[in-house]
Formats: C-alpha cells, structure tokens, sequence
C-alpha cells in the first residue's frame, strides 16, 4: 500500500513539460544573446563591413532564438502575466528582426558599390602604369615588347570585369540570404507574439 501512494506523489513531483520546455527554452535564449554579445564587441558600427558581417552571423543564429522564444512560451502557459510580457518582448523584437530587413539591404548594396569601386581603382592604378610603360619604351626590358603590354593590358581587363561580376554575386548572395533569415525570423516572432497574447487571455 506504502508503494502504491508513494506513486502517485513521484509523478506529481517529476518535471513536467512546462518545465522542461522552460529550461530548455532559458539555455537558447541565454546561448544566442552570449553569442551575439561577443560577436558585437568591439563595436564598429561606422564600418559597413562590420555591420554586414554582424547581421549576417545575427540571422545566421536566429533559429536558436526563435525556438527558444517558443519553448519559454509554450512553458509560460498557465503563468498569465509572465507569458503576457515575454508574447508582448516576442512582438518587439520582431518588429526590430523587420526594421534590420532594410538596414541590411542598404548596407549590401552599398557594400557590393565599394566592392566594385575598389577593384576599378586597382584596375585603373595598373592601366596607367601600363600605358606609361608603353610611352616610355626606354623602360622596359630587353625580353618585354609593346604587344606583350598590349596583351597584358586586354587580359587585365578582362579579370577585372570578372573580379567586378564575382563580387557582385558573392556580396548579392550574402545579402539576400541575411534579409531573408531577418525576414523569417521576424515574422516568426510577431505570430509567437500574438499567439502567446491570446494563450494569455485564456489561461
């Protein structure tokens, strides 16, 4: 008889789903803001490649602060005005995942322009050196003639467009998988939200 009551009161004190879900939940959220706290500092936040590069590690790491987002909600049922709080943070951030959309769009595109800028500057610094060089035969050596400068300067050309094109598409790609993850992410966040507000009103 001593066995059969002690049941009952062994599963009652066994962690509950709730529970689980809020630890859990607690090591998601506490893990992703550690990594964004190292990844922020130091602070650059006049440089545009920092700033690319830190909202693309941010989106990068969101799915672990979504789940986490969800699992703190779903075992925050039952606790009304903790679960209202943390839906009403959800929206919030959400809102900020969105705004960043822009932020990230603007600063790839400016990006893949210093990109391309830089690589004509470094063309252009070559051409003139070669067009000196073909001004000034005196200067080249015995084994160097005007149609191998010539040929230099058509193969040159031709790398720095493709260096341009390359750029372009890495910078492009970068950026439009960091707005989409934002994007996701945000929208995410604002129906967690909304979905822990109504979860608040019935518990």
């Amino acid at each position: 008889m001593a066995s059969l009551s002690s049941a009952p009161q062994k599963i009652a004190s066994a962690p509950t789903g709730k529970g689980i879900a809020q630890v859990v939940g607690l090591v998601c959220l506490v893990g992703f803001a550690i990594d964004m706290l190292i990844v922020l500092l130091p602070p650059q936040l006049g440089s545009i490649e920092w700033r690319v590069g830190f909202l693309q590690q941010f989106s990068d790491r969101s799915l672990i602060f979504i789940l986490g987002a969800a699992l703190t909600i779903f075992g925050s049922i039952g606790a009304r005005r903790r679960l209202r709080q943390f839906s009403t943070f959800c929206l919030a951030i959400g809102v900020i995942y969105l705004l960043s959309c822009f932020l990230a769009i603007s600063d790839t595109l400016s990006l893949q322009q210093q990109a391309v800028s830089t690589i004509d500057s470094q063309a252009s610094q070559l051409q003139t050196q070669l067009r000196n060089a073909q001004a000034n035969p005196a200067s080249l050596g015995a084994n160097v003639s005007l149609e191998d400068i010539k040929r230099v300067s058509n193969q040159l050309t031709g790398q720095a467009s493709t260096v341009k094109e390359n750029a372009k598409r890495t910078v492009i790609k970068t950026g439009a998988s960091t707005v989409g993850n934002l994007a996701v992410v945000g929208l995410g966040l604002l129906c967690l939200g909304r979905i822990g507000l109504q979860l608040s009103r019935k518990h």
